[in-house]
């Protein structure tokens, strides 16, 4: 979908503390081969701050950025990927109740790790119809130190990272602009990330922890991938890129940077390769000190482009993403001009 007149006024990132990947090693939690495939150098592990915390410390970044209070905020989108605080508890409210922004429309984004993209499409038709002046608030935020999971090894290629990342957007223009968001599901491949495990009871419920090495092989095993698969996920990427960009009425060649899911150096090449991109144009160098911070990734990533000077006026960025689902997604968001917070001391 066209996005004309989603201007972005502020980013705000808040980040766990970054590990060694050698130490990692050395005390046994992720095995040496892998770190050599994968090539992270360092992983933000948070410890006991929880995703909530770290959604309201880049909040306030990202609206002291923009100077805007919270409680002009129209709607506030939060987007987590794994269990951010107790069971039947809304943790958007309390993301509300420390930015003061009760009266904005708040709710939760479901969408794993492409939780931002579709928060974005859902900005943009929300603020079509917000009084003038209103903005909106777009957070992701997860924590992954929990005994739920084994962040080194519960997904396959990646390692899951601690932290958030938060979007301010307007009608009102601003120093970027949000010119298309896109999405996709390859729901032939549903399955993969559940492999033959039951809906109901869920395994919290039945103590399992989440493996999605584990549940690859079981969708494998039980003849879950069709002839072509493979070639049909590149297809549907290459399709999704295609259609982002021709929305927004960009070429891939006009691009500066390509914001990607936080994975392994392997995967990034897996999926980026086809498209004729190489690594120097991708954020992956950036993204193997964080690790995959669930959907926070690419507005993370955007994030350091921009306060390290990589992008500024006229430059172009292609935010992608694949989920469970399988889905795909992406955006592409044009820079207008220097931010005004990036030289205000503190900022």
């Amino acid at each position: 979908m066209r996005t004309p007149g989603l201007f972005v006024h502020a980013t705000g990132v808040f980040l766990g503390d970054r590990v060694p990947v050698t130490d990692a090693v050395a005390a046994g939690s992720y095995d040496a081969d892998e770190a050599e495939a994968t090539e992270f150098a360092s992983i933000a592990v948070a410890g006991d701050v929880s995703a909530p915390e770290l959604a309201v410390a880049a909040s306030r970044v990202a609206l002291n950025r923009a100077e805007v209070p919270g409680t002009s905020l129209s709607h506030l989108l939060y987007a987590d990927v794994h269990h951010s605080g107790p069971d039947g508890w809304c943790p958007f409210a309390y993301v509300q109740r420390e930015l003061a922004a009760g009266d904005a429309l708040a709710t939760g984004i479901r969408q794993g790790c492409n939780g931002v993209f579709g928060a974005m499409a859902l900005a943009d038709g929300a603020l079509r119809t917000a009084a003038a002046g209103r903005s909106a608030l777009l957070v992701a935020a997860d924590n992954f130190s929990s005994p739920l999971l084994d962040r080194w090894r519960c997904n396959p290629g990646l390692v899951m990272g601690d932290g958030a990342a938060a979007l301010v957007l307007s009608r009102t223009p601003g120093f970027a602009e949000v010119l298309s968001v896109a999405s996709t599901t390859l729901t032939e491949l549903e399955g993969l990330h559940r492999g033959n495990r039951p809906l109901y009871p869920a395994d919290v419920t039945l103590g399992r922890k989440l493996d999605f090495g584990a549940r690859f092989a079981e969708f494998a095993a039980a003849g879950g991938f069709f002839p072509g698969s493979g070639l049909e996920f590149v297809r549907r990427f290459a399709g999704l890129v295609e259609l982002v960009l021709e929305e927004a009425g960009v070429k891939l060649d006009e691009i500066a940077r390509i914001a990607f899911n936080h994975g392994g150096r392997e995967v990034v090449e897996d999926r980026l390769g086809p498209l004729g991109v190489p690594l120097e144009r991708t954020t992956w160098a950036f993204g193997s000190t964080i690790g995959h911070a669930g959907a926070a990734d690419q507005i993370i990533a955007f994030d350091h482009l921009l306060g390290s000077g990589t992008i500024g006026p006229g430059d172009h960025v292609l935010m992608l993403g694949v989920g469970p689902g399988v889905s795909i997604a992406g955006a592409v968001v044009r820079v207008h001009a220097t931010p005004s917070w990036l030289n205000r001391p503190g900022d």
